[in-house]
């Protein structure tokens, strides 16, 4: 099974359901799997076109717009990789162009999927990079990727840096599926590149939303930016699972609660400063919240434990705090809802998905420790980073003689209750205590 499988499948079942809503207060646009899979193909054909194939990466710089979804599927579908950047607001950029030129210069993609929302400085810190990477060579062609429900622009030659600029195309009916084979990198996470195959995020996705029960009713919204592996973990569950995936590009506190009575979102994922946020406001005045079930929370592991216990005391929502990394398929534990609030308020949770284990071992010698003792925290499975990009050598180190992935987080494991993530290790910590958050 891979991503455009998945995809496929689900328009099959009904190609009419939501199956994505860009959340625009004036003009939300509303769609459906159908749609998605017409985008998703044509861009493939685009992207092939421009030249992406095997092993290839390419940039995608864009918020959390729905055509997101659709080009790290494509880019997946064509055996190449996609590393996300967060392009920040037009006027707050995220990545100074400084540190994008570090970042094209490290992927060396084919393609960069630039935003365009009609304002003459969206995206100028990615083109000034892009033109100082340029006149080193190598440049990238560059997709101009228009804003949901904006009209594109007339011309997207601006954004050309030697290479070419195009629009992708309108997506036509009757495409037919296309063959896709192997199983190769399907995306990469920053800072450190670290790449996961396109089989361990599609069986995440699966479990993550077996995890959360996610169906065909339910509205996913994850307050992440679109780089962020927790943001596509819940996108991916969405889309597995036959949910909609509401998507907000520059989520508030209040923007995000009105959210959740407008669009009926069942499942909130957001970091524990936000969630912090939203408890400060309440409940909005006179309308109901019935809708909302499941709350996710990641961040520092005392500030997560607050939020979460601040969420349930204000909305009445169960919480529960996750831990995961860019290495380890986020999240890689969460708590059950019927699990005792003084759980589910603590970093970590049990492992997501049959065939990953986690364990506790001695962060220098990677011995097992006892139950309740703190230590290294370890992963083996499938949801374990297969490669570092552009170090490669980096996950022989990472890795341990007997096969366990080294997190570099401190915790501690009861079987029969499950994983306490307590903050990044200092050097040798195992039994101490000593941990930094």
């Amino acid at each position: 099974m891979n991503l455009l499988s998945l995809l496929a499948g689900q328009t099959k079942s009904d190609p009419h359901a939501i199956i994505a809503i860009d959340a625009d207060p004036d003009q939300p646009q509303h769609v459906s799997r159908a749609e998605l899979w017409r985008r998703t193909l044509q861009l493939r054909a685009d992207l092939a076109t421009a030249g992406v194939g095997r092993g290839d990466g390419v940039l995608v710089a864009l918020p959390a717009w729905s055509s997101a979804l659709e080009w790290y599927i494509a880019v997946a579908s064509l055996g190449a990789y996609a590393v996300g950047v967060d392009p920040g607001a037009d006027d707050d950029p995220a990545v100074l162009p400084d540190e994008f030129v570090e970042v094209l210069r490290r992927v060396r993609p084919k393609v960069v999927a630039a935003p365009y929302t009609g304002h003459d400085d969206a995206g100028a810190s990615l083109r000034e990079a892009l033109r100082r990477c340029a006149a080193h060579g190598g440049a990238p062609t560059v997709s101009v990727v228009t804003a949901p429900g904006r009209v594109p622009p007339v011309d997207p030659s601006p954004y050309d840096v030697g290479a070419g600029a195009w629009l992708p195309s309108a997506a036509t009916a009757g495409m037919p599926m296309p063959p896709v084979e192997g199983d190769e990198l399907a995306v990469a996470f920053l800072p450190g590149l670290a790449a996961h195959r396109e089989s361990a995020l599609t069986r995440h996705a699966r479990d993550l939303a077996s995890a959360l029960g996610l169906g065909d009713d339910d509205v996913v919204l994850c307050a992440r930016p679109t780089c962020d592996p927790m943001w596509l973990a819940f996108a991916f569950a969405a889309v597995a699972s036959g949910s909609a995936c509401l998507l907000d590009p520059t989520p508030t506190p209040r923007t995000l609660l009105d959210e959740v009575v407008r669009f009926g979102v069942t499942h909130l994922a957001a970091d524990d400063r936000l969630v912090g946020a939203l408890a400060e406001l309440g409940p909005v005045e006179g309308k109901a919240m019935t809708s909302w079930r499941w709350l996710g929370v990641v961040g520092d592991t005392d500030t997560a434990s607050n939020a979460v216990r601040r969420a349930q005391q204000v909305f009445g929502i169960s919480g529960t705090a996750m831990y995961g990394s860019a290495e380890v398929c986020s999240p890689a534990t969460l708590w059950p809802v019927d699990a005792p609030l003084d759980t589910r308020a603590q970093s970590g949770g049990t492992p997501i998905g049959d065939g990953v284990e986690v364990r506790i071992a001695h962060p220098r010698t990677s011995t097992p420790l006892a139950s309740g003792e703190l230590g290294e925290i370890q992963f083996r499975g499938h949801t374990v980073v297969d490669s570092y990009l552009d170090s490669p050598d980096t996950l022989d180190r990472r890795r341990t003689a007997d096969g366990w992935f080294r997190t570099g987080d401190a915790g501690a494991h009861d079987p029969g209750r499950g994983l306490r993530h307590t903050g990044r290790l200092v050097g040798d910590t195992a039994g101490t205590g000593d941990t930094k958050d």
